[in-house]
């Protein structure tokens, strides 16, 4: 028996250690769990020892083939079994899983998706989120998730922004920081392996268009852009990364040692496995031109510190004839297998390898949580989600407003609340409803992957929605269920992401023009296939509402009728024309199965709405991007105040980053520093008393910046040091103290070294990056200080009664 990491991989052949950097594929294991078999004769093990003789290190996609979630743990079990029978050593396979927002599949409990979690400003409920799923997860014996998505969205025509935590580099780190520490937990023998997505700069390709090359220097992604992964690394010990589909500066990721070598391992101190996302060694070939074949494309992956290729074996096929060649050093191969096996042990999948007598691994482990906690959780998350951004008093709706509209296809629909790495959505892209040819084409850039849908299949997406989460209502149904007098409820399902026609845009406008109030319910929806207009591969050139939702929130506003919008989107949109109609306007970041109770309670009242954009929203196409923090004598703010405009329209954006109403109002006091001086490893910290000054309880998230005054390179004009959501009752007052580490002003200086300067420092704490409230300086005192690998990066916060 092996008696350590280093042992086993000295025992095993070549073949075998090649064998632990991807697994059989798609295609490979479509025909063994095909019903009826394939061939009758062959079991699940002799199948699994023909297509993987040597082992199997990877599985993907699996939960694919077994749609009942009840059924999983037992498909998963059989599964890993014949697995382990591959092969001299009974090596367990790690089976990986989406989890970005709960576990991703079908009848499995879906929270707000990464945007929506962004814009709590709540990490801890992400934290939570992140731990029941690692519940879920070990109790289907699957060990690894491809979350969370820490991408920095600064282009919101890119169809991915709603999976990640939005545009700023503290925030999306606080996020990423709290899921990781949830799903790995303490102990990774008790959790469940993270991985951090997309190393780097994918979010910021050419013209939002997904896998576009990237335009970012050194100095902005390491400072910026890298930030993210290394708080997740350094702070809550991140087991996986995988890489960005994107080439940067003419070097795609995949292939480039400086960024998967020198930046990720050397700067960022990552000692975990690195994943290749789906098919990107085969854009080596295919799309960048880089490798002449697939088998030169491993090589160069190998080589650059791809360890493991995702989803299946192709460029890694022909490994160990590249090393039997001499084309490439077995060397390279034992350091990836190494950090595979490394995993497996720290997840404590080889204990019964290298500790005698101790049983083959409990697969599933644990049990998940009750459903019911799930759910409570998702619903508490959404209500933290909704964005209040427009309001000039007609919210909130008293329980009796009279008689009150609800205008729009959207206000009935439960599938348009989900994104696309949901169960939900993972469910329209499942074979039972499309036909499945791996002849050419792809779908998520998995090679050869086609899903075809059978006709009228996506038609049927509001109904297979339900079918999966009949918990979940629309608003309207929300509201009739609140309202004191439900028959002053008046249905008008008109207008919605398609062409709307003037009847039904007539009988939109005469539903408001009889009502006290109307309430109009208008976005996008978000998935892989049938007619979504965001997602992965799903970008747009326009931001603009789809269809003629635009003409229908104006031909409801025109009869006079208050008019509320409701928008439902996973990115910011171009709202100016809805905006210049509605007197108020609430985002729904794509809340999940509680998003119509929870909006029908911020709408008559039951809870202030305090959720804060994590991303800027543009007033016009031609401000992209436009984004807060950008460096001085860039974008639209500078340091002095003074206005950019264009000459056709403003800079600023329409809504800004941290924006965000309630049902009250909050005074600040002055801001307090508790020290005017700081050295490099300290801590500043800011205290500063606010009130609620109006008649409602509710939340006020408080946010503090930073401007270095003057340093060796441009620094950005503002930039978030910390921030605290905090529950104010009417009337009271809560001193609030917010605390940053020093080292979170790094930079990289004209040197190339990361390091905290001396000098002045412009701290304000407001309600928005827009809307400073309190101000106060302080001074950074000492020598030029390099930042020490183990230094802290994220702020944070606490509140006390006065």
């Amino acid at each position: 028996m092996p008696r350590s990491v280093e042992d086993l991989l000295s025992r095993l052949t070549l073949e075998e250690k090649v064998a632990q950097l991807s697994g059989p594929g798609f295609p490979q294991l479509a025909p063994l769990f095909a019903s009826p078999p394939a061939d009758p004769g062959v079991s699940l093990v002799k199948g699994f020892q023909e297509i993987a003789p040597h082992g199997v290190g990877h599985l993907a996609m699996l939960g694919s083939f077994c749609p009942d979630l009840d059924a999983l743990p037992s498909f998963f079990r059989s599964v890993q079994d014949a697995a382990m029978a591959c092969g001299r050593f009974p090596i367990p396979a790690l089976i990986h899983l989406e989890a970005l927002n709960g576990l991703v599949h079908p009848g499995a409990p879906t929270y707000p998706t990464g945007i929506g979690q962004a814009a709590t400003w709540n990490p801890a409920l992400t934290a939570r989120m992140a731990s029941l799923t690692r519940e879920r997860m070990r109790a289907l014996g699957a060990r690894f998730a491809l979350s969370p998505v820490l991408d920095i969205s600064r282009d919101p025509r890119w169809g991915r922004v709603h999976e990640t935590y939005g545009e700023d580099p503290d925030l999306a780190a606080s996020f990423g920081v709290a899921f990781v520490r949830g799903l790995q937990s303490d102990d990774l023998r008790q959790g469940v392996a993270a991985c951090g997505k997309h190393f780097i700069g994918y979010a910021a390709s050419q013209a939002g268009l997904n896998c576009g090359g990237v335009n970012l220097g050194p100095r902005v992604i390491r400072e910026q852009y890298a930030r993210p992964f290394e708080a997740a690394i350094r702070e809550a010990g991140l087991a996986t990364v995988m890489n960005s589909y994107a080439e940067i500066d003419g070097l795609p990721v995949a292939a480039d040692p400086e960024k998967l070598g020198t930046l990720l391992r050397d700067e960022l101190g990552f000692t975990g496995l690195v994943v290749s996302d789906y098919a990107s060694l085969d854009h080596l070939t295919v799309l960048f031109h880089l490798a002449p074949n697939l088998k030169e494309a491993g090589r160069i992956a190998l080589g650059a510190g791809i360890d493991v290729e995702f989803p299946e074996f192709r460029a890694f096929a022909d490994l160990a004839e590249l090393v039997r060649e001499g084309a490439l050093d077995e060397s390279v191969v034992d350091r990836s297998a190494r950090r595979v096996l490394e995993l497996k042990e720290r997840l404590g999948l080889l204990d019964h390898l290298l500790t005698p007598a101790t049983p083959v691994p409990a697969l599933p482990a644990g049990t998940a949580a009750k459903a019911e906690v799930e759910l409570d959780l998702s619903r508490a998350m959404a209500a933290q989600a909704v964005v209040l951004l427009q309001n000039d008093g007609v919210l909130p709706l008293h329980p009796a407003p009279g008689r009150v509209a609800v205008i729009g296809e959207l206000a009935a629909q439960v599938r348009v609340h989900y994104g696309a790495y949901s169960g939900v959505a993972a469910h329209e892209s499942s074979i039972s409803g499309f036909e499945v040819s791996f002849e050419g084409g792809g779908l998520d850039n998995v090679h050869g992957l086609r899903l075809i849908p059978t006709p009228g299949f996506p038609h049927r997406f509001e109904e297979l929605a339900r079918e999966l989460e009949p918990h979940a209502v629309g608003v309207s149904d929300a509201l009739g269920e609140l309202l004191e007098d439900p028959a002053l409820l008046v249905r008008a399902p008109f207008g919605g992401p398609e062409a709307t026609t003037p009847d039904d845009l007539a009988r939109a406008a005469d539903a408001a023009a009889g009502s006290d109030v109307a309430i109009v319910v208008v976005g996008e929806r978000t998935g892989w296939v049938g007619d979504v207009t965001a997602g992965e591969q799903v970008d747009r050139q326009d931001l603009r509402l789809p269809g003629d939702q635009e003409v229908l929130v104006e031909a409801v506003a025109a009869t006079g009728t208050p008019t509320v919008v409701v928008v439902i989107s996973g990115r910011p949109l171009l709202l100016d024309r809805v905006t210049g109609h509605a007197n108020a306007v609430l985002w729904a970041p794509l809340l999940g199965p509680a998003a119509g109770p929870v909006l029908a309670d911020a709408l008559l009242g039951r809870t202030a709405p305090a959720g804060r954009l994590p991303v800027s929203f543009p007033s016009s196409i031609g401000q992209l991007p436009v984004f807060h923090g950008s460096r001085a004598g860039s974008g639209y703010d500078t340091p002095g105040g003074a206005e950019v405009t264009y000459v056709d329209g403003p800079a600023r954006p329409l809504f800004p980053f941290g924006h965000g109403l309630t049902y009250t109002h909050f005074n600040y006091g002055d801001a307090r520093s508790a020290a005017r001086e700081v050295t490099a490893g300290g801590d500043i910290e800011v205290s500063v008393d606010i009130t609620n000054s109006g008649d409602q309880d509710a939340d006020e998230v408080v946010q503090l910046y930073a401007r270095d005054v003057l340093a060796s390179t441009v620094r950005p004009v503002r930039q978030l040091l910390a921030f605290t959501r905090v529950h104010i009752p009417a009337g009271a007052t809560k001193r609030v103290r917010l605390t940053a580490p020093v080292n979170a002003l790094a930079l990289i200086d004209p040197r190339g070294l990361l390091v905290v300067e001396p000098g002045e420092v412009d701290l304000m704490i407001g309600a928005s990056s827009s809307d400073i409230r309190a101000r106060t300086t302080l001074t950074i005192t000492g020598d030029v200080t390099g930042v020490p690998r183990d230094g802290r990066f994220l702020g944070s916060a606490n509140a006390s009664s006065l």
